[in-house]
């Protein structure tokens, strides 16, 4: 073959611009999972040096997905890949084998669609840009699901009937801090009665940040603060810390340690039948507390950088629906 000669391979359909986004365009408007999938690898071949061959797979298995939700393209909710991702945690992928499925598949299922968002910006139609896409290691947001309201309320009305009957205002506080406010527990127990300011609270915890309380934190804080100075009186110098012990020991009006509350919390959800499926309490109850915090202040409609900032997260990653409601 003489010097200098270029052979010009043929094109594809997806090397040529306006094709490609016509094939994708119509692709998404009916789900059409397996073009969809043909076009991610076109993606691949073009882009990476050693594409990996599952990516298409797990694309299809998601395209399906949404499918059987009635989702229609570009109306996603922010949190459908992670909506996704815990759902075949539990129930294995759609049109699979049912029951659960390994940390490291649902790993892998997360990481190959992380190659949806270039993909389609190759293809000229962009994911919305209110979709997000879950961190490494999602499972561990498993724990960001919110206590159901019917739940809460079974906890609110055992926390009103709990024995011995001191232990009650003290338990409202706990759960309208959590529950409301969207405290960590240990944020909780560090507040000093001065950082109580009418309508909002001011947290030293590791991020400095005032706070806003619902009436319904109002009303518990203020019923709590007479309760709470009486308590103090108890010892020769008061301690400054808003919750205080209120046993009719030595030990009155002193703080409360960490263990005494978490164990406080575990009996309350023993007592309100707050269990698991397999007949456990959930250990992650105070995580739980906390994240319906966030979901009333997302309904709220007040927006996600504000209520991370109040609840002192770095990620509100939410399935979809949560803003909607359960």
């Amino acid at each position: 073959m003489p010097r200098g000669v270029v052979i010009s391979l043929p094109l594809e359909v997806w090397d040529i611009p306006e094709e490609r986004k016509r094939l994708v365009g119509e692709a998404l408007e009916v789900w059409n999972e397996r073009t969809l999938a043909e076009g991610v690898w076109a993606y691949l071949v073009r882009h990476r040096r050693k594409p990996d061959p599952v990516v298409p797979h797990m694309v299809e298995r998601f395209v399906l997905w949404l499918a059987l939700k009635g989702r229609k393209w570009p109306a996603l909710e922010a949190g459908d890949i992670l909506a996704y991702l815990l759902e075949i945690k539990e129930k294995g992928f759609p049109g699979g084998p049912p029951g659960p499925l390994a940390p490291a598949t649902v790993e892998r299922a997360r990481g190959a669609l992380g190659y949806l968002w270039p993909f389609l910006e190759w293809a000229g139609h962009p994911m919305p840009s209110h979709v997000e896409y879950p961190p490494r290691h999602f499972p561990l947001l498993a724990g960001r699901v919110p206590v159901p309201e019917e739940d809460w309320a079974r906890l609110w009305q055992k926390a009103e009937e709990f024995n011995p009957a001191y232990w009650r205002p003290l338990l409202k506080v706990v759960l309208v801090l959590l529950g409301e406010v969207g405290l960590h527990l240990k944020e909780a127990l560090n507040l000093w009665r001065e950082d109580v300011k009418e309508e909002v609270l001011l947290v030293r915890g590791r991020r400095l940040r005032e706070v806003p309380l619902s009436p319904l934190a109002q009303a518990t804080l203020r019923e709590w603060l007479p309760i709470r100075d009486f308590l103090a009186s108890h010892q020769p110098i008061p301690y400054p810390e808003l919750i205080l012990n209120p046993v009719p020991r030595k030990t009155r009006g002193r703080p409360l340690p960490h263990p005494v509350v978490v164990t406080l919390l575990h009996e309350l959800a023993e007592l309100a039948g707050y269990r698991e499926e397999g007949g456990k309490m959930r250990r992650s109850l105070t995580k739980r507390l906390r994240w319906r915090a966030i979901r009333g202040y997302l309904k709220a409609g007040y927006p996600k950088d504000k209520v991370a900032y109040w609840t002192g997260m770095k990620s509100l990653l939410l399935p979809g629906d949560w803003a909607e409601g359960e």
